[in-house]
């Protein structure tokens, strides 16, 4: 049995910035990671806030793909544009993210095992297959279907909180201005939104996420027959990836249980806007390192559950605040919202509103 202070499951960004917080205060840390190589293998849109990047401390520079200063917001036959005259957002390439993230991870100390399926938790003994490790605390950063939160008794995210999501990319695409993403509200993304997100000039991903799993089939019809879509994947497009994933919308109601802790979309930090959770997961992961740093250097009270809610739960609440609104408006309204929002100037307010992580602070 191998002994360390503290094991991190899941090498995607939460964990890899957890990891590389710990290591870096001079904590024995290794990251867990069930598959032959860490990251999320791309099964991420990529469109982050620039501040919000930077508050990962995450060296992105090189998987920039696109920057991104607008957006088209569509529905029926309206539609408003919003435009800045500086970049808002960056298209990244998320794999090359998590990678760089792990990398810097272990660049600090932090021990790194692959291929290690956690099939088992008593207290902060982590099973892996044959392999146990024995920890002071145990970290689940291991996404919406989080083995750690469910052997550790951690209360469920209610069923009727999550979306499914479907996304493809498209390579020799026609993209009419790179610099602008496509927002679509119709009935059949229901609860949430489809979206077409350019990666440069000539490619392009292209999804959407329903709160009905069911749909998905009847959303998948209908994105490919909007008209930006439409254009954009005609004449020689390929399609190089597709997937489908889901997504939790809700905090989860409890986060730590002594020494087990969870963070980012294992805990549910994720802006219900958007299904965005790079950013919040990421800071609450630099939290719950300071946590145990603390209690391991000083014998501090270890309150991450407190610490990461006073921190960003305000900021989470009111974009789960905007979620529930907008879920309350009759489908057949929104073509009206967009055209009388267009005609109020909406559109220049929202261009000097430009946060999109933390609406308040």
């Amino acid at each position: 049995m191998k002994g360390t202070d503290v094991v991190v499951v899941g090498a995607s960004v939460c964990g890899a910035v957890c990891s590389r917080e710990l290591a870096s205060k001079g904590v024995r840390t290794l990251l867990l990671e069930e598959h032959s190589k860490a990251g999320k293998f791309g099964k991420c849109t990529g469109i982050v806030s620039k501040h919000g990047l930077g508050l990962t401390g995450v060296d992105y520079r090189r998987t920039v793909v696109n920057e991104v200063s607008g957006a088209d917001f569509h529905s029926g036959k309206a539609c408003l544009t919003v435009c800045s005259p500086r970049v808002q957002a960056l298209v990244i390439d998320r794999q090359a993210f998590d990678e760089q993230a792990v990398a810097q991870a272990v660049d600090a100390g932090a021990e790194l095992l692959l291929g290690a399926r956690v099939d088992g938790l008593c207290g902060t003994q982590v099973n892996a297959g044959n392999k146990r490790f024995k920890a002071r605390f145990a970290v689940g950063a291991d996404g919406a279907a989080s083995a750690v939160a469910r052997l550790a008794g951690f209360p469920a995210i209610p069923a009727g909180k999550f979306v499914l999501g479907y996304e493809a990319e498209y390579s020799r695409a026609s993209v009419a201005d790179s610099s602008k993403v496509d927002v679509f509200f119709e009935p059949e993304f229901r609860g949430f939104f489809g979206w077409k997100v350019p990666c440069s000039p000539d490619s392009a991903r292209i999804g959407f996420c329903t709160s009905d799993f069911a749909s998905l089939e009847l959303g998948k019809r209908k994105l490919m027959e909007l008209p930006r879509v439409r254009e954009t994947i005609a004449g020689k497009a390929r399609r190089v990836r597709e997937f489908a994933a889901v997504i939790p919308l809700a905090l989860r109601r409890q986060t730590q249980r002594r020494n087990v802790l969870l963070v980012g979309d294992a805990a549910g930090q994720v802006k219900a806007t958007t299904g965005g959770g790079i950013v919040f997961g990421s800071v609450c992961a630099r939290t719950v390192a300071e946590c145990i740093a603390s209690q391991l250097r000083d014998g501090t009270a270890l309150n991450y559950e407190w610490s990461w809610r006073a921190k960003f739960g305000k900021a989470l609440a009111l974009h789960s605040a905007l979620r529930s609104a907008a879920n309350a408006l009759p489908s057949g309204v929104w073509p009206a919202c967009v055209s009388a929002a267009s005609a109020l100037g909406v559109d220049t307010l929202l261009e000097k509103f430009g946060d999109m992580d933390f609406v308040v602070r």
